[in-house]
């Protein structure tokens, strides 16, 4: 199941960044005239900075000089991605001109939305309200069960979801793949449907031992 997994979420990875990326390559453009969003000085809080630089600092010499954007997105981790879906942090934490990053105006209202074209039939549908906390819900969902089953560890019991206290079942991490599969493209989600293996595997999902 955990092999099933990862070969999904990799898929969604990809497609989680190519669209976030291009919107923020395109507020960049607007703000700055560059779509190299990282070089833009748009108003990133303290973690999300020091990521972008943990990135840089992968890339080689050759990657610095040619294409650096499309490697350094290539760089950058799942929890990046979901990280730009919170609230923002501090910029300059600990120093006289500490401020606090606005993710909700900065960056999702003035485009990070437009990632996900069915975020809205999608809520309407489950009878909620469509948020960037509705969006970020799902995303670190799905980013919690690349976590378990990236780091080995058993999905018998469920999914713990970082920071909540509680653990969802197999079936709802999976089923969250498939929600952010739909939120971002509705072709993805029908291929997915088509094509995933965690649905055929999760068929002969184990049941905890008592």
């Amino acid at each position: 199941m955990a092999s099933a997994c990862m070969g999904d979420i990799a898929i969604l990875e990809v497609a989680l960044r190519n669209r976030m990326d291009r919107q923020l390559s395109l507020i960049a453009l607007e703000q700055a005239g560059t779509e190299d969003w990282y070089m833009a000085g748009l108003r990133f809080d303290d973690r999300t900075q020091r990521q972008i630089r943990e990135a840089w600092g992968h890339l080689t010499i050759q990657q610095k000089k040619w294409h650096t954007h499309g490697h350094l997105v290539a760089a950058l981790t799942f929890g990046f991605w979901r990280n730009l879906l919170e609230n923002g942090g501090a910029i300059h934490a600990r120093w006289p001109d500490e401020g606090s990053a606005d993710y909700e105006n900065d960056l999702w209202r003035k485009g990070i939305v437009k990632s996900f074209p069915g975020g809205r039939r999608h809520a309407a549908d489950a009878n909620a309200k469509w948020t960037r906390n509705y969006a970020l819900n799902i995303v670190k969902t799905v980013h919690a069960l690349r976590n378990r089953v990236a780091h080995h560890e058993p999905l018998v019991n469920g999914v713990p979801l970082p920071g909540e206290n509680r653990r969802i079942t197999l079936a709802d991490a999976v089923r969250a793949c498939f929600d952010l599969a739909m939120i971002l493209d509705r072709n993805l989600y029908s291929w997915l449907m088509d094509n995933s293996k965690m649905k055929l595997v999760l068929e002969h999902e184990p049941r905890s031992i008592e």
